[in-house]
Protein backbone atom coordinates (compact mmCIF):
# COMPACT_ATOMS: atom_id res chain seq x y z
CA UNK A 1 0.00 0.00 0.00
CA UNK A 2 2.86 2.41 0.81
CA UNK A 3 4.61 2.27 -2.80
CA UNK A 4 1.17 2.37 -4.15
CA UNK A 5 0.59 5.65 -2.64
CA UNK A 6 3.95 7.21 -3.42
CA UNK A 7 3.69 5.93 -6.91
CA UNK A 8 0.42 7.89 -6.86
CA UNK A 9 0.78 10.50 -4.75
CA UNK A 10 4.31 11.44 -5.23
CA UNK A 11 4.64 9.88 -9.37
CA UNK A 12 7.61 7.75 -8.13
CA UNK A 13 8.51 5.44 -11.13
CA UNK A 14 11.17 2.84 -11.28
CA UNK A 15 14.56 3.73 -12.93
CA UNK A 16 15.60 -0.01 -13.78
CA UNK A 17 15.25 -3.97 -13.59
CA UNK A 18 17.80 -5.63 -11.19
CA UNK A 19 18.39 -9.24 -11.36
CA UNK A 20 20.53 -11.70 -10.15
CA UNK A 21 20.78 -15.40 -8.97
CA UNK A 22 20.68 -16.27 -5.34
CA UNK A 23 21.80 -19.31 -3.42
CA UNK A 24 20.35 -19.81 0.31
CA UNK A 25 21.03 -21.06 3.29
CA UNK A 26 19.48 -20.77 6.52
CA UNK A 27 21.13 -22.46 10.11
CA UNK A 28 17.83 -22.13 12.98
CA UNK A 29 20.16 -21.29 15.96
CA UNK A 30 20.50 -18.06 15.71
CA UNK A 31 18.00 -17.49 12.49
CA UNK A 32 21.46 -16.81 10.23
CA UNK A 33 20.71 -16.25 6.66
CA UNK A 34 23.58 -16.66 4.28
CA UNK A 35 22.86 -15.64 0.90
CA UNK A 36 25.50 -15.79 -2.21
CA UNK A 37 24.32 -13.72 -5.03
CA UNK A 38 26.19 -13.67 -8.15
CA UNK A 39 25.36 -12.53 -12.16
CA UNK A 40 23.95 -9.04 -11.09
CA UNK A 41 22.25 -8.13 -14.79
CA UNK A 42 20.36 -4.91 -15.43
CA UNK A 43 17.57 -3.34 -17.81
CA UNK A 44 16.41 -0.02 -18.43
CA UNK A 45 13.32 -1.37 -19.90
CA UNK A 46 11.05 -1.08 -16.60
CA UNK A 47 8.10 -2.25 -18.64
CA UNK A 48 9.59 -6.09 -18.94
CA UNK A 49 9.06 -6.05 -14.96
CA UNK A 50 8.25 -9.93 -14.51
CA UNK A 51 8.87 -10.86 -18.25
CA UNK A 52 10.96 -13.74 -17.95
CA UNK A 53 12.26 -13.18 -21.58
CA UNK A 54 13.48 -9.69 -20.50
CA UNK A 55 16.78 -9.03 -21.94
CA UNK A 56 19.22 -7.69 -19.76
CA UNK A 57 23.00 -6.55 -19.57
CA UNK A 58 25.74 -7.58 -17.16
CA UNK A 59 26.17 -5.01 -14.17
CA UNK A 60 28.67 -6.90 -11.98
CA UNK A 61 31.13 -9.32 -12.19
CA UNK A 62 31.24 -10.22 -8.13
CA UNK A 63 29.90 -12.64 -5.81
CA UNK A 64 28.30 -11.18 -2.25
CA UNK A 65 27.99 -13.08 0.55
CA UNK A 66 25.38 -11.68 2.60
CA UNK A 67 25.01 -12.99 6.64
CA UNK A 68 21.73 -11.81 8.42
CA UNK A 69 20.99 -13.03 12.06
CA UNK A 70 18.43 -12.58 15.25
CA UNK A 71 20.09 -12.10 18.23
CA UNK A 72 23.75 -13.59 18.24
CA UNK A 73 25.69 -15.23 15.49
CA UNK A 74 27.05 -19.10 15.80
CA UNK A 75 30.70 -19.63 16.58
CA UNK A 76 30.31 -22.52 13.69
CA UNK A 77 29.04 -19.90 11.41
CA UNK A 78 31.24 -16.96 12.11
CA UNK A 79 34.37 -19.70 11.14
CA UNK A 80 32.98 -20.65 8.23
CA UNK A 81 32.40 -17.11 6.78
CA UNK A 82 35.57 -15.72 8.14
CA UNK A 83 37.19 -13.44 5.60
CA UNK A 84 40.51 -13.27 5.90
CA UNK A 85 41.50 -12.47 2.86
CA UNK A 86 38.71 -11.28 0.99
CA UNK A 87 37.35 -7.76 1.53
CA UNK A 88 34.54 -6.45 3.69
CA UNK A 89 32.74 -3.38 1.67
CA UNK A 90 29.45 -2.47 1.64
CA UNK A 91 27.57 -3.66 -2.21
CA UNK A 92 24.36 -2.50 -3.36
CA UNK A 93 23.21 -4.50 -6.40
CA UNK A 94 20.77 -1.10 -7.31
CA UNK A 95 23.47 1.34 -7.49
CA UNK A 96 25.65 -0.80 -9.49
CA UNK A 97 23.08 -1.16 -12.16
CA UNK A 98 22.03 2.79 -11.92
CA UNK A 99 25.85 3.00 -12.65
CA UNK A 100 25.58 0.92 -15.70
Amino acid sequence: MELYNKMNYQLLRPKNIVDYDREVYVYPIGNVRITFDSKVRMTNNVYEFLNPNCITISAANAVTLEVKYDGFLPDIISDIVRIDQRSQTEFSKYVVARMV
